[in-house]
């Protein structure tokens, strides 16, 4: 499907980062438990996360992640992207390998556009927009309350 569970994991911890002061760090247990992600799933995907380039990191007592500056303005789609791979653009509603219009599935008609309208909204979205939309107060990215540096 458009986001597995990894892309749903690396969003909310990516708007978390963004909404963190740009000189602090965060745990990645710290990150896991706030947003009720299990640990070793999510510092898998941190790891993965570091190697792309978007959060920065370092070991050791005052150690963590933090968001580059370049992430902030990535937008949805590529993030998905980048954790997912190009499949993405490609998966089937119905799980076949690729669903496109010359192999398509028999929900292919109906899924097409409607998947075509989630990867606009997706490109439409930055990192920074989400993180605002956060710290306005006009959205939740988790049931606790955001996380301090530490």
């Amino acid at each position: 499907m458009l986001l597995t569970r990894a892309s749903q994991y690396a969003i909310k911890a990516l708007v978390m980062l963004a909404l963190q002061p740009r000189d602090s760090a965060l745990m990645c247990r710290d990150l896991a438990d706030v947003l009720n992600i299990p640990y070793p799933y999510l510092s898998k995907l941190m790891q993965q996360c570091a190697r792309m380039g978007l959060v920065g990191a370092s070991r050791g007592r005052a150690g963590g992640y933090w968001l580059e500056d370049a992430a902030e303005a990535m937008n949805m789609l590529e993030l998905v992207e980048a954790i997912n791979g190009e499949r993405t653009t490609r998966d089937c509603l119905l799980g076949l390998k690729e669903c496109a219009d010359d192999s398509a599935c028999v929900m292919h008609c109906e899924w097409k556009p409607v998947k075509e309208g989630l990867l606009a909204v997706l490109k439409e979205q930055t990192l920074g927009e989400l993180a605002e939309a956060v710290r306005s107060g006009r959205c939740q990215l988790s049931d606790l309350a955001v996380l301090e540096p530490g």
